[in-house]
């Protein structure tokens, strides 16, 4: 059986997943599904993404961070310089780079400005297999999505 590789993501209705470094919502919710979903798990991340955590490494995962700057620090994380060697790192990777197997997205029903896009979903690469809508403690409303990719 092959390795199953997640992309997590929590995208707008054009597809912004941030703005300078950070993001253009809050949804509590949303932040309690990541942390669930990633708990024990590996979390591979780039550089500005791992700058703009208010809490550095996160909690009961291994952070590795991408960057292309060699002599990079996070304290808390390991340090790669491209995606293959972020996966050569996690317990059986394969050698080389597979396509991702599944989306686990976050639909946010807001239109914003950003200066950071999440592509669109491809129907005829990506099954839906599951959508929980719900309205955040912060009158946002959003969708759990589960994709996976077509065999």
């Amino acid at each position: 059986m092959s390795q199953q590789i997640t992309l997590v993501v929590a995208t707008a209705k054009n597809g912004c997943i941030g703005i300078n470094n950070g993001m253009p919502w809050h949804i509590p919710e949303d932040f309690a599904f990541f942390k669930a979903y990633t708990s024990g798990k590996p979390v591979v991340m780039g550089r500005k993404t791992w700058e703009s955590l208010p809490k550095k490494p996160l909690p009961n995962r291994r952070n590795i961070v991408i960057t292309r700057q060699a002599d990079y620090v996070a304290e808390g994380a390991e340090v790669v310089g491209d995606l293959q060697a972020a996966f050569a790192l996690c317990d059986d990777a394969p050698e080389a780079l597979p396509s991702a197997t599944d989306l686990r997205t976050t639909e946010v029903e807001l239109t914003v400005d950003g200066d950071a896009y999440f592509p669109s979903v491809d129907a005829h690469a990506w099954k839906e297999l599951a959508r929980e809508a719900h309205v955040s403690a912060k009158d946002i409303a959003f969708a759990f999505v589960h994709y996976q990719r077509h065999a």
